[in-house]
């Protein structure tokens, strides 16, 4: 018993003291952060898998400069010294992340992925699911005709259950 507990404790030690470097974001756009793991989370959410996929290939400083180039192909006004879509995406991460901080995961939750990738809900309401034992559920609702509907876990967290 106590060879496998020092053997545990062992592999325990060794795996806490391992940790991937992290990639410091130093290029042109000035993200919310310059954490480039997170980042990359939140391009998880706006980008398509083909270009998504690039990235994640890619490795340090070949990342900042894809992103760089990423977010100048897109931007939709090429003659202002803005990019107004990135301001937008920067805008909704920094709210998302004021929201949706603590218990529910911050830029993990459900909600913070739709809020960055469709915005803030036109309308925002709760209701009972009758077919589930009278589950509350959270429902955002988007001039555009999306409905995403969230339920509260056994963790707090809120859950989207439908996409």
């Amino acid at each position: 018993m106590k060879n496998k507990f020092i053997l545990f404790f062992s592999i325990f030690l060794i795996s806490c003291s391992i940790k991937k470097d992290d990639i410091i974001y130093d290029g042109t756009m000035s993200f919310w952060t310059k954490d480039v793991s997170e980042i990359e989370l939140v391009m998880s959410y706006v980008m398509n898998t083909e270009d998504y996929r690039k990235l994640k290939r890619l490795d340090g400083s070949e990342k900042i400069i894809f992103l760089d180039d990423y977010w100048k192909t897109i931007d939709p006004d090429i003659s202002t010294d803005k990019n107004e879509l990135f301001d937008e995406l920067s805008n909704r991460v920094l709210e998302s992340k004021d929201l949706f901080s603590g218990i529910d995961g911050g830029l993990l939750s459900d909600r913070a992925r739709i809020y960055i990738m469709y915005g803030p809900p036109s309308d925002e309401f709760k209701t009972s699911s009758y077919t589930n034992n009278n589950i509350e559920i959270l429902v955002w609702k988007y001039k555009s005709g999306y409905e995403f509907n969230f339920i509260i876990d056994s963790f707090g967290r809120y859950k989207l259950i439908n996409n």
